[in-house]
C-alpha cells in the first residue's frame, strides 16, 4: 500500500491545489504529494472523515447518496475545471494551449501509477460507455464466435454487444448469477460452466448496478484465460473506490468513469487494455492528431484517444484528483466504503427490510439495493430527497451508494429516512 499523509498534510497538500487552481493554471501542475506518515486506522478516525467531507461543496440538506451514478467532484477539481476553462476562453491560441499536452500526460501517468500498470496501457476517453463499446466494436470477431455476459452488466456492457452481434453474426450469452451466492466457488462456475470452444469473450462488471454483487474477478480472469478467453471488465462501480492492480488482476481490459467513484470531472474516463492487446483491437474514431497513415504516431492506448476536440481543462483536473487520492490512500477509501456500506445494510435489515445486495463484503461492495415493491423504488427513492435530503435511486430497488464524503450521521440519517417511508 502506497503511504498517505498525516491529517495536517492532507491540509496542506488539498490547500495548496485549491491555491494553485484559484491563481494560475501552472501550479496546478507544479502541486504533487508527498510521502507522509501513515495515518491511524481509517475506521477509528471520524475527524479524519469529517475533513474529508469539508474537501465537497454539497449542502448538508441533499446528501449525495448514488456514487454508482454521479459524485459531486473535490472541490478543488472543480475550481481546477474552472480556472483552466476561463485560461482557455482568454487565449485559445495553440501556444497557449500547448500545456495541455503535458498535463494530459500527467494525469496518464498518475492513474496508470495507481492501477499498477503502464501509462501507455491507458487511455483517458470520454466514459466508461464510450471505453466498453470501443472494446465492442475493436475486437476482431468472426461469425459464430460466442461473447459470455454477465446478465447484470451495464447495457453498454451488455446491450451493446446484442447489437453487435445482430449485425456481424455473433452469439451471445448471458450467465445468471445465485441472488445470495453461497460462495465464490457458485459465482464462478456460473461462469466456466459456459465456457466453450466457441466463447471467445468474457464481458463483466466487477460490481453490479443492478443487485450490488461483486464477482470474483482475479478468479475468473484465470479461469478464461486457460481458455484463451479476452477478458473485459467494467469497472465503473470500483475504480476511486477499489484498491486495484490491474496487473495482478491480469484482466485484457478495463473501462470506467471519473464522474462516480474517482469524485473527479465530468466527461472523462479510463480505458485500460493491456499492451499485449492493443494491437488487437482497432478504434472507432480516427481523428487529428492520429496521423497520416494506418501506423499511427500515437504510442500505445492513446491511439484511442484520438476524439477530436477535448475539454482539455477536464483531463488536467483528473489529475488533481488523482493528487486527492493518493494523500487519502486507496485501501483506506477502500476500507471506509465496506464500513459505510455495511453499517447501512445492517441498519436496513434491522428494520426488517429486505436487501437485494448480499450482506456478506466478500459478494458486495459499496452499491446497497433494498428491496421495493414493484413500482415503489421509484416513490421512495423520490422521497428520501424531497422529505429528508437523501439522494438515491430507484435501480434494483432503492438504492443507496455511501462513499468517502459521506459520514457515519450521513448513514444513519438515511436509515432513519428508510424506517419512516418503508416501515
Amino acid at each position: 500500500m502506497k503511504p498517505t499523509k498525516s491529517r495536517r498534510q492532507f491540509l496542506q497538500s488539498s490547500g495548496a491545489l485549491l491555491l494553485g487552481a484559484a491563481a494560475t493554471s501552472s501550479r496546478i501542475h507544479a502541486a504533487q504529494s508527498a510521502s507522509g506518515d501513515k495515518l491511524k486506522s481509517a475506521i477509528a478516525d471520524e475527524d479524519y472523515w469529517a475533513m474529508v467531507r469539508a474537501q465537497f461543496s454539497f449542502s448538508e440538506s441533499s446528501i449525495p447518496m448514488n456514487a454508482a451514478n454521479l459524485c459531486p467532484a473535490f472541490r478543488s477539481v472543480t475550481e481546477t475545471v474552472d480556472v483552466l476553462t476561463a485560461d482557455i476562453d482568454r487565449d485559445c491560441s495553440f501556444n497557449n494551449r500547448s500545456k495541455f499536452n503535458e498535463l494530459l500526460a500527467r494525469s496518464r501517468r498518475l492513474v496508470a501509477a495507481q492501477l499498477n500498470v503502464s501509462a501507455d496501457e491507458v487511455a483517458l476517453v470520454r466514459n466508461t460507455s464510450e471505453a466498453n463499446n470501443i472494446v465492442n466494436n475493436g475486437l476482431q470477431l468472426k461469425p459464430g464466435d460466442e461473447i459470455l455476459l454477465w446478465d447484470q452488466n451495464h447495457p453498454t456492457n451488455n446491450v451493446a454487444w446484442d447489437v453487435r452481434a445482430a449485425r456481424f453474426g455473433l452469439t451471445v450469452n448471458k450467465v445468471s448469477t445465485p441472488r445470495n451466492p453461497a460462495s465464490t466457488a457458485e459465482l464462478l462456475d456460473s461462469f466456466t460452466s459456459q465456457f466453450n470452444a466457441r466463447t471467445k469473450v468474457l464481458a463483466l462488471t466487477y460490481v453490479s448496478n443492478l443487485s450490488g454483487i461483486k464477482l470474483p474477478i482475479s478468479e475468473l480472469v484465470a479461469a478464461a484465460h486457460t481458455q484463451g478467453i479476452y477478458v473485459h471488465v467494467d469497472g465503473a462501480q470500483v475504480w476511486g473506490a477499489m484498491d486495484l492492480d490491474l496487473k495482478s488482476l491480469d484482466v485484457d481490459s478495463f473501462s470506467a468513469s471519473a464522474h462516480k467513484w474517482y469524485m473527479g470531472p465530468k466527461e472523462v474516463g479510463l480505458l485500460y487494455i493491456k499492451d499485449a492487446n492493443i494491437d488487437r483491437i482497432w478504434p472507432g474514431v480516427i481523428a487529428p492528431g492520429w496521423g497520416s497513415d494506418v501506423d499511427t504516431s500515437l504510442v500505445g492506448a492513446r491511439k484511442f484517444e484520438s476524439l477530436g476536440q477535448r475539454d482539455d481543462a477536464a483531463l488536467a483536473a483528473l489529475g488533481v484528483a488523482a493528487v486527492l487520492h493518493d494523500n487519502i490512500g486507496a485501501q483506506r477509501i477502500e476500507e471506509r466504503i465496506v464500513q459505510l456500506a455495511q453499517r447501512l445494510k445492517h441498519g436496513i435489515v434491522g428494520l426488517g427490510q429486505e436487501l437485494v445486495t448480499p450482506m456478506s463484503p466478500d459478494f458486495s461492495f459499496g452499491v446497497c439495493i433494498i428491496n421495493a415493491a414493484d413500482g415503489q423504488g421509484g416513490a421512495v427513492s423520490n422521497r428520501l430527497y424531497t422529505e429528508h435530503g437523501i439522494a438515491a435511486a430507484a435501480t434494483g430497488g432503492v438504492r443507496l451508494c455511501p462513499t468517502i464524503y459521506n459520514t457515519i450521521e450521513h448513514i444513519d440519517r438515511a436509515v432513519a429516512a428508510i424506517e419512516a417511508l418503508m416501515s
